[in-house]
């Protein structure tokens, strides 16, 4: 399982490099394209798939990754996944040039000026939040992509007590974050 796929601009490389530390010195499983991609393996398919497989999306603020490509579909494919966001502010922007999925999100600040060390534990505790439900729903999601890639076959999907407990997942959903994808609810409707 990852904890944390983390998207960024090239040119913020170092940033990123050292929240990748920071994560792992507290215990923590981030995805990072540097080292998580395999050799001669499709790359963007490769991301796609890091960010279906952890628990929270933290994109990088920066004026670069605000204007990257990569970095816009990134944030589509974590949308399209309900993925919990979490930006990271390391540059100033306008709040116009922040995705708008990014914008409607608390912020935390880890910015030159920012006191580092106390902002980055409000990040630690931002992915502590509901941990055993974001992780239910990356498990569930996981089946209802492999569902959705081997035609809905009723075979592959869930019964019994495991369908219960993951209606269960979903009638708690309501007011939590992140919220369940059409997906999720589609696989599950086609257990009933």
């Amino acid at each position: 399982m990852v904890d944390v796929f983390i998207s960024y601009s090239r040119k913020d490389i170092e940033f990123a490099q050292r929240i990748h530390h920071e994560l792992e010195a507290r215990d923590r499983q981030p995805w990072v394209d540097w080292q998580d991609i395999p050799p001669t393996s499709e790359w963007l398919d490769e991301v796609y798939a890091g960010i279906q497989a952890a628990d929270t999306f933290l994109f990088i603020i920066s004026p670069d990754s605000v204007v990257s490509e990569i970095c816009t579909l990134e944030i589509e494919h974590a949308i399209q996944h309900n993925k919990r966001l979490v930006p990271v502010v390391l540059h100033d922007v306008e709040d116009d040039q922040v995705h708008s999925a990014m914008s409607a999100h608390n912020w935390v600040f880890l910015r030159e000026e920012d006191d580092f060390d106390a902002n980055f534990e409000l990040l630690i505790d931002a992915l502590d939040t509901d941990l055993d439900y974001v992780k239910e729903h990356i498990r569930l999601l996981t089946l209802a992509i492999d569902w959705d890639k081997n035609q809905r076959r009723k075979s592959a999907s869930l019964r019994g007590q495991e369908l219960k407990t993951a209606e269960g997942w979903l009638e708690q959903s309501g007011s939590k974050d992140p919220q369940p994808a059409e997906l999720h609810r589609e696989y599950l409707a086609f257990g009933l």
